[in-house]
């Protein structure tokens, strides 16, 4: 740190000066000079870092704690990390330990980078949280302000991130009578399953090329933020969670479903809440969350009550509107026999096959879901104000099926549980530093303990901001003589 600094003040500091004589003689401009002082500093920031990586790697050689267990094998091996300021150069001893032979460079363990990491986790916290909105390619962009990587990289390091992060802790778990749940699923473009040319064909011999991330967003309670009185009701979620995932198989499915049922365990007070209501489309994984989630039952939506019940009548042109108002009202009391008159009736009047299957379709549909409709009408506690087709499109299709792209299986379900986290508040570089002390506290070794204890006193030794103002004159001075003679040079002009 003392030599860059020095560094920077002799030749970089001297190289601005000149240049201030440009921009006032009219030469350069301010944009000229701000490029050249954000190389300077960027510099500046990154010799920095590779001196106190040097001094540390220094101290590593002289430590007691180090010769006692490792012995010397390589000097001044050098190495390269991508940091948010460019990549940092520096040098680093490779040691053998003396029982087990292993070779390991010890200055990365101290400083937590592993054997081949290139990149800091501010670095890739930087990349995946612009991959998550936008695309690899503009993750790979951002990496640092003067360097990217490229969308393979920013590929590798979405399929390789654990998103497994714990529940803040609770003093008092709250205390909700009702809890409510929008389930769905998103239809999302496959490339292939883990590799090129495995998507499988259906019996007519086209590709199944369809992934279906599943979301799940659990909340307390609706709000209108617009007032009750207002014509244009804008709508908020108090309380919500999202999980996300593609979860295919049964038994993922279970665990999807469980991860619902531990986060409530842990935040919510179970003995004194009475119902949780689980709204969906009818699929057969919604309506299994009824036999994961204690004290719950399935609501049937209201959107795909809606679009099937569009269906039904929009071939009945000018009676369609009155059709379609008996058929809510049926629904709305609950009343299977009306409902089925109802249909019965336009069936009578549907000639077109096609539209006659589809009509039967719909009935059909709305007596398998029967129970989950008459939990709507009957259940006091119920809050049908959300939808879930929103839900997806907040989560997941904004990023992974609004626009024409593919995924692998992995990819997509990385992609969505990520979304997912980040929709809860979740930071991507505390994710990470979890992740990364996690590991750490698995292999950590006694001896790195007692290394990093001996660094810790011997840093506290250093002196460089006393040394620096020993040497450099005038540091202190408030005046910059040099400035004012170049003003005062200009003015006389």
């Amino acid at each position: 740190m003392y030599n860059t600094i020095l560094h920077f003040i002799e030749k970089d500091i001297m190289e601005i000066e000149k240049f201030m004589e440009l921009l006032l003689s009219g030469e350069k401009d301010t944009d000229n000079l701000a490029t050249l002082i954000q190389e300077k500093v960027l510099s500046l920031g990154r010799n920095l870092q590779a001196e106190l990586y040097e001094k540390i790697d220094e101290e590593i050689r002289n430590s007691i704690t180090r010769k006692k267990k490792w012995t010397i094998e390589q000097r001044h091996e050098e190495k390269e990390i991508l940091d948010i300021m460019g990549p940092v150069h520096f040098k680093r001893t490779g040691y053998e330990n003396k029982k087990t032979g292993e070779y390991t460079y010890l200055l990365d363990e101290v400083l937590g980078f592993d054997k081949h990491q290139r990149i800091t986790l501010g670095v890739a916290a930087k990349v995946l949280e612009e991959t998550i909105i936008s695309s690899y390619a503009k993750g790979g962009q951002v990496a640092s302000i003067q360097e990217g990587i490229s969308k393979q990289s920013v590929k590798k390091l979405v399929h390789e991130t654990i998103v497994d992060f714990p529940l803040e802790q609770r003093m008092k778990k709250k205390q909700m009578k009702y809890l409510h749940i929008v389930a769905d699923e998103d239809h999302v473009s496959a490339q292939f399953q883990s590799k090129k040319g495995d998507l499988v064909r259906d019996t007519l011999g086209r590709k199944i090329n369809t992934i279906m991330p599943k979301v799940i967003c659990l909340y307390e309670d609706v709000i209108n933020e617009s007032g009750e009185n207002s014509k244009n009701p804008r709508y908020k979620l108090i309380g919500k969670r999202y999980f996300s995932g593609v979860y295919r198989g049964k038994q993922a499915n279970e665990k999807f479903w469980q991860q619902v049922q531990d986060y409530i365990n842990e935040v919510y007070d179970t003995e004194y809440l009475e119902r949780i209501y689980i709204a969906g489309d009818g699929a057969s994984w919604i309506k299994s969350g009824t036999d994961v989630l204690d004290k719950s039952k399935f609501v049937l939506d209201k959107f795909h009550m809606m679009k099937y019940i569009n269906t039904s009548v929009v071939h009945l042109l000018d009676s369609a509107g009155d059709v379609k108002s008996d058929i809510w009202e049926a629904l709305n009391s609950a009343d299977k026999v009306k409902l089925k008159e109802i249909y019965k009736q336009i069936l009578e009047v549907t000639e077109n096959q096609n539209k006659y299957e589809e009509v039967e379709k719909a009935l059909a549909y709305l007596l398998n879901n029967w129970g989950g409709i008459e939990i709507r009408v009957r259940e006091a506690g119920g809050c049908w104000k959300c939808c879930a087709e929103g839900q997806v499109s907040h989560v997941l299709s904004a990023r992974m099926s609004s626009r024409p792209m593919g995924w692998s299986e992995l990819g997509c379900d990385q992609m969505a549980q990520m979304r997912a986290y980040k929709w809860n508040g979740g930071k991507i570089i505390d994710l990470l530093k979890f992740q990364k002390k996690k590991e750490k506290r698995e292999v950590i070794l006694q001896e790195q303990e007692e290394l990093i204890k001996e660094l810790r006193t011997r840093q506290s030794g250093w002196d460089y901001a006393e040394r620096i103002r020993g040497v450099i004159p005038g540091l202190n001075h408030q005046s910059m003589k040099w400035m004012q003679r170049l003003i005062n040079q200009a003015l006389d002009a």
